[in-house]
C-alpha cells in the first residue's frame, strides 16, 4: 500500500510540474508579439555635404516622419546614409509613438539601391534590419527586431513594408 500511495505521488508531482512547464512555455509564446505593416515615409529634411573622393560622393544627414497605413504608429527618424551615385549605405534611429498609448525607439541599418522596373526605368529601393532599444509605457521592456524594404514612390517619398517581432521583457 506504501509503494501504491508513493507512485501516485511521483505521478501526481511530475503531472503537475508538467502542467507548470507547459504553462510557462504557453505564456512565453504568447508574450511574443509579430509585426507586419505597411508604412510611408516622408522626407521632411536633407542635407547632404559632398565627399570630393569620387564622383557622387556624399555624406547625407535626413530626417523623416512616417505613419503606419492604420494611422496607429507615428515615426520621427533621423538618419545619415554614406551614398556614391546614390547608392550605399544608411542607419538611423526612429521614435515611434502608439496612437493608444506608450512610445518605443528602435535603431536600423540598411542598403539604398538602385534597380530597374519592368520598363527599364531606375527605382531606388531600400532594404535593412531594425533592433528595438527602448520603451516607455506599454513598451518598456521592449525586445526584438526585423526587417524592412521598400521603393522611392515619388520625390522624398517611400512606401516601407516592415516584418519582425517583440517582447516586454517585465
Amino acid at each position: 500500500m506504501q509503494i501504491y500511495k508513493s507512485k501516485i505521488s511521483r505521478l501526481l508531482l511530475i503531472t503537475l510540474a508538467s502542467i507548470f512547464a507547459f504553462g510557462v512555455t504557453t505564456a512565453s509564446a504568447q508574450d511574443k508579439v509579430k509585426v507586419k505593416l505597411k508604412k510611408f515615409i516622408i522626407l521632411t529634411k536633407w542635407e547632404q555635404k559632398e565627399v570630393g573622393d569620387v564622383e557622387d560622393h556624399f555624406l547625407v544627414q535626413y530626417e523623416a516622419k512616417d505613419i503606419s497605413t492604420d494611422g496607429r504608429f507615428i515615426y520621427y527618424k533621423s538618419a545619415q546614409a554614406d551614398y556614391v551615385k546614390g547608392v550605399g549605405s544608411h542607419r538611423g534611429y526612429n521614435e515611434v509613438v502608439d496612437r493608444e498609448g506608450g512610445t518605443f525607439f528602435n535603431k536600423y541599418e540598411g542598403m539604398t539601391t538602385i534597380e530597374k522596373s519592368p520598363e527599364g526605368k531606375p527605382i531606388k529601393t531600400i532594404k535593412g534590419t531594425y533592433t528595438y532599444i527602448k520603451g516607455t509605457g506599454k513598451y518598456e521592456g521592449i525586445q526584438g527586431g526585423g526587417t524592412y524594404k521598400g521603393m522611392m514612390i515619388g520625390k522624398g517619398i517611400l512606401s516601407v513594408d516592415v516584418e519582425g517581432e517583440y517582447v516586454i521583457k517585465k
